[in-house]
């Protein structure tokens, strides 16, 4: 049966195929993280060619079995990638709440800063008025 390699970082290798050049269509083994890493991790994938249909059928339902683990690992890789991804944004969206939070209650300090002060200009005005009132209610008594 075809064994998993496992590359210089120990992720198992995946399958990949030859897409041009003279090996085309030749199968080997590649880092799963590549050309993404610096694991340069290579090997072709051996074949048992004799001329025998079943050893070609079975070395075949191999390799189309590593192909499938291949698949999988890589996923794997893919699946974790999304829970790291994901995992920071939940942090993120904690640090936003957070922020939120603060800044509701900074809003509401704020208003309540804005209604004191306009309580005051209310007086502040009134008494204005009434010292104005006195004043011309003081000129008209002194005129008399």
């Amino acid at each position: 049966m075809a064994s998993r390699r496992e590359c210089h970082y120990g992720n198992y290798a995946v399958v990949r195929t030859v897409k041009n050049g003279p090996n085309v269509g030749m199968k080997f083994y590649r880092c799963p993280k590549w050309p993404v890493s610096d694991c340069e991790f290579f090997q072709w994938v051996n074949w048992n060619m004799d001329n025998s249909n079943v050893n070609r059928n079975v070395e075949d339902v191999r390799f189309r079995l590593l192909e499938k683990d291949t698949i999988i690992g890589e996923k794997e890789i893919e699946i974790n990638f999304m829970k790291e991804t994901l995992k920071k944004v939940e942090l993120k969206l904690d640090s936003k709440d957070e922020e939120l939070k603060d800044t509701k209650m900074e809003l509401s300090c704020t208003r309540i800063e804005l209604m004191k002060a306009s309580r005051n200009e209310n007086i502040i005005s009134l008494a204005l008025f009434f010292s104005w009132v006195f004043f011309a209610l003081l000129l008209v008594y002194l005129k008399a």
